[in-house]
């Protein structure tokens, strides 16, 4: 017990607000992370790029240096950017591009925030190709911590979790496509193809494609396959990559889908022997694990095998500890958890499968008890403790999984506030044509061009269908309303704001307003204890409502986190008192 209490007390960084500052250079490179070269981007030559980490209340500065051949910003997800709307790096919204041979340099305060968060592309869909890392806040120490209830308050063992807090294990799921993402967005705008399909997740940028047999997929697919037919009234199926047949309802008449590969006509599944990532246990009764979905099209089912997983924090807030076999990673999330590893010896499975209907696939990284070696272990060792097949499905439902709706925060001063919200802003999430999305009432998407022109953050013309001017001022309530009617559920995702996620379920919301809905006697209303997220799933043919304080005056742009539906305009502005932001706005900024 005294040797970890000592690492613990070494470990412990000293608090006092500084400077922190960063250079990040992106290039252009061409490799194989999971076996199959393709043209990707790096930040200071690698992928994901590296960590930013700070301690709460630290200011972040971070230099840019575009040396790649597209426009590019960079947007640090889930930093709310408090006072510093122009720092959101999002092009169209809250800055300009760095074109090609350019910089631009990043300042923001931390103050107020802690945990996991990320910084990414914001530009098309470039994060996917690789300009994306990770953003780590330590907690001052006065931040309350749920370690106790995990550890029952065993001295040693929490000892351990605040040793390992300061840096926890880095945990990165991302998918990856066989083609850049410009060319995927270019085949769906031509052919009318939907790009739901992927070649298999990479874990910290390491990954391998395998090929379950027809067998093996059918069996894990059955209930997608069932699901689908009952919506759509479409009988369908998978191909050898796992991408379900959306040719009924993807695809402009007379194409070639399989000269395409479209998803269900994908080319013969080809397996790899890439590098999976290792984890090792290294003796310690514990790992914490900093789990990030940089993901750009599914969200993720995680489970370890023969292991606990104990989620304490989710979106940069620590939650009631959840104690499950299986967690969701939604798109955009960031999650810290605690893994008890007290056996003795062997190689376990961490295995990661994909959530959405449309795809059956997973990959595996592996926690080892064993010495640190350069072999690979060999594929699905024996093992009784198997908790997910590869659709993710439990093979015992009795299991605990995450939902996402009991992680309440742990500080029960994080409540929302009560009574009638002063603006409430109804959206519908659907898609309303071969390639386009929207969440405006009226079906209007975000344009295309939109990321070149001039931020809506100081543009004296705010009037396009997509930006929503509903009066707020500073210190509002705002209920955020959203219908999804589409048969996907989307990851939603708002700048400059956390937000209480205080009404959800399957259905429509069917009220005006929160307060007509309390009026109502509504059954899906938790005003109580829900939870405070940045990003959350509006579920299929279902609905959620956010509620958060308007305390960030600017122009914040609030959008599905699957990139090709943002692309194809799921997406809007809400201005928040901007005009009070507008004479601070740096002139460095507007005229970049």
């Amino acid at each position: 017990m005294a040797k970890y209490l000592l690492l613990f007390f070494l470990a412990l960084p000293v608090y006092s607000a500084v400077l922190r500052t960063y250079v990040l250079n992106l290039t252009s490179s061409y490799q194989a992370p999971n076996g199959f070269y393709r043209e990707m981007f790096l930040i200071n030559n690698q992928h994901p790029g590296p960590l930013i980490e700070a301690d709460e209340g630290d200011t972040i500065s971070a230099t840019v240096f575009n040396n790649l051949q597209v426009p590019i910003t960079i947007h640090f997800h889930g930093i709310r950017q408090h006072g510093t709307p122009w720092m959101d790096g999002t092009p169209g919204v809250s800055q300009r591009p760095i074109f090609p041979g350019e910089s631009f340099t990043y300042n923001f305060t931390t103050e107020g925030q802690y945990g996991s968060y990320w910084y990414h592309a914001h530009m098309r869909s470039y994060y996917q190709d690789g300009i994306k890392g990770p953003v780590y806040i330590r907690p001052a120490p006065d931040t309350l911590r749920p370690y106790d209830v995990v550890t029952e308050t065993n001295t040693t063992a929490t000892a351990i979790l605040r040793a390992q807090e300061i840096n926890p294990t880095p945990l990165y799921i991302m998918d990856w496509t066989k083609l850049p993402t410009d060319a995927i967005y270019q085949k769906t705008i031509n052919y009318g193809i939907d790009p739901a399909c992927i070649l298999g997740y990479l874990i910290n940028g390491k990954g391998r494609v395998t090929c379950p047999s027809n067998e093996t997929i059918a069996a894990a697919g059955a209930g997608r396959l069932a699901s689908f037919h009952a919506t759509t009234g479409v009988q369908s199926k998978f191909d050898s990559l796992g991408c379900l047949d959306l040719n009924a309802l993807y695809g402009y008449p007379g194409i070639d889908h399989a000269a395409l590969e479209a998803p269900g006509y994908s080319a013969p599944c080809q397996a790899t022997n890439t590098d999976r990532e290792i984890f090792y246990v290294n003796g310690s009764d514990w790992i914490m694990f900093n789990v990030i979905n940089m993901g750009g099209q599914f969200g993720t089912y995680m489970s370890i095998d023969g292991h606990d997983i104990w989620v304490l924090q989710v979106d940069g807030t620590f939650i009631r500890p959840l104690k499950v076999k299986q967690m969701y990673a939604g798109l955009g999330s960031r999650y810290i958890i605690a893994v008890p590893t007290q056996k003795s010896s062997g190689v376990f499975a961490i295995r990661f499968a994909c959530t959405a209907q449309a795809q059956v696939t997973e990959q595996i990284a592996w926690l080892s008890y064993n010495m640190p070696t350069t072999a690979q272990p060999e594929d699905y060792p024996a093992t009784n403790d198997v908790y997910q097949d590869i659709g993710g499905n439990l093979l015992n439902a009795q299991m605990p999984t995450l939902i996402e709706a009991a992680a309440a925060p742990y500080d029960e001063r994080v409540k929302p506030p009560q009574g009638p919200a002063q603006r409430t802003i109804h959206f519908t999430l659907n898609r309303t044509g071969m390639v386009d999305f929207s969440v405006m009432d009226n079906g209007e998407l975000m344009l295309p061009d939109m990321e070149l022109m001039t931020p809506s953050l100081w543009a004296e013309d705010v009037h396009q269908g997509n930006i929503v001017e509903a009066g707020i001022k500073i210190g509002d309530v705002v209920d955020l309303i959203i219908d999804n009617r589409y048969i996907m559920p989307h990851p939603m995702h708002l700048h400059g704001h956390t937000f209480w996620v205080i009404s959800e379920s399957k259905t429509s919301f069917g009220y005006p307003s929160v307060e007509a809905a309390i009026a109502g006697g509504s059954s899906t209303l938790n005003l109580a204890n829900p939870p405070y997220r940045d990003t959350y799933t509006a579920p299929s043919r279902g609905h959620v409502v956010f509620r958060y304080v308007a305390d960030n005056a600017g122009a914040w742009m609030f959008h599905c986190h699957v990139n090709v539906h943002r692309m194809a305009g799921m997406g809007a502005v809400i201005l928040e008192d901007r005009e009070k932001i507008i004479p601070r706005i740096p002139e460095s900024v507007i005229d970049f």
